[in-house]
């Protein structure tokens, strides 16, 4: 398995041989740059998370420009706002790989940016790293998936509930794929552990009131409620969810970065959520990651799951190019299983397959400030199975 600071030896010595009149291989010689081509929601309903994504990428740019780039190429990053549309997303695509020539596609973040990018990514034979925890499903050979399917976050998940916070769950969700599918994985996991789902609802976004549902659940006393509304949505949501004094634990999608810049203060404080990356996590990796972000974007900044695998994605892409010595998407792609990377939540690397990532898995609580985690369990790393994908 070669690791990223092998690779910078080798492109270290290459570099050496610049004076010597030795050839180089095509990757040194082709282009001065490897453009990569970022879709980005810096506007509509998840612009709240967008920013950090989009940084993320800055970062893991900037670290490997100062190492000679990839292979002697520097990094430039094509950013486009995809406005969280599907129009905007598949206008986006279209435009870095037919007028901009990107050599990959990374980022989007809900699934109806991803499955738009892809319907174009796809067609073109283009690589696309997605970085969002998802609900599965996807399978091309041109897709590889940074962030967990349900099976790496509520399989691994679902005894410990059981056993620490209750047997019951109602389920609250955005109404799209992703909320869906992981009330069909949480149902099945659950059942297994002994646990039940009492009752689910999804709300269309843009839904302002939540209090018909709070008193459903009230009336249906479940042990535990877990949240899956996303974005603006999910702000309106736990202000609700406060002001009715629901005492139930609450499970939600929620992190460092939303914490800090959607909710007031303390608001989430308490609630729970599954995530591969928590800034908490003691590791050199880590903290070496926390440390070039807030120098480079301000030290009260936070980070987040879904901005470290964006950030492991275009490491580990840059791993596969240069073993590969190729940015010819194909060769790139046979090369990607062979590398790993020493990321911020721990060792991550993608399973030849099926393209998806495997990821750590943890269950972080709020802090009293409802702002930062406490990791209070760690699964390990989590081999993603896809039955619905075999590449």
């Amino acid at each position: 398995m070669i690791n990223r600071r092998d690779l910078l030896k080798q492109g270290a010595g290459a570099a050496m041989l610049a004076g010597t009149g030795l050839s180089f291989p095509g990757i040194l010689r082709a282009a001065d740059t490897v453009k990569v081509g970022l879709s980005i929601p810096v506007t509509g309903l998840q612009a709240i998370l967008g920013e950090t994504l989009m940084n993320c990428y800055k970062l893991a740019a900037d670290e490997l420009n100062a190492a000679n780039g990839i292979a002697g190429r520097k990094v430039e990053l094509i950013v486009e706002d995809n406005q969280t549309t599907t129009k905007g997303a598949v206008d986006k695509a279209r435009k870095l790989i037919g007028q901009d020539k990107v050599d990959v596609v990374m980022g989007t973040i809900i699934s109806l940016e991803r499955s738009a990018t892809l319907s174009v990514t796809s067609r073109a034979k283009k690589l696309f790293f997605y970085p969002t925890n998802f609900e599965g499903g996807e399978c091309d050979t041109y897709f590889v998936a940074t962030g967990p399917i349900p099976m790496q976050q509520v399989d691994p998940m679902a005894p410990w509930i059981v056993e620490s916070l209750g047997k019951t769950v109602y389920i609250m969700g955005s109404d799209y794929a992703w909320p869906r599918k992981m009330t069909e994985a949480i149902t099945a996991a659950l059942e297994k552990a002994g646990g039940k789902v009492v009752g689910a609802d999804f709300y269309p976004f843009g839904t302002q009131d939540f209090g018909p549902a709070f008193q459903k659940i009230k009336d249906s006393k479940p042990d535990i409620v877990w949240s899956m509304v996303v974005g603006n949505d999910a702000v309106t949501q736990l202000k609700q969810y406060r002001s009715f004094d629901m005492r139930q634990p609450l499970i939600a999608p929620l992190d460092e970065v939303f914490n800090k810049d959607a909710l007031p203060p303390g608001v989430a404080a308490g609630t729970y959520a599954p995530q591969p990356y928590w800034m908490s996590i003691d590791s050199p990796a880590n903290k070496a990651f926390i440390d070039g972000f807030r120098q480079r974007f301000g030290q009260d900044k936070m980070v987040n799951g879904i901005g470290e695998a964006g950030y492991n994605g275009l490491h580990l892409y840059a791993l596969a190019a240069e073993k590969a010595g190729s940015f010819e998407d194909a060769k790139v792609l046979a090369a990607l299983p062979s590398v790993e990377f020493d990321a911020p939540q721990g060792k991550v690397r993608i399973d030849g397959s099926n393209n998806h990532c495997v990821v750590n898995s943890f269950v972080g609580k709020a802090k009293d400030d409802g702002v930062g985690y406490e990791v209070v369990k760690s699964f390990g790393a989590i081999e993603p199975v896809t039955p619905y994908c075999k590449l």
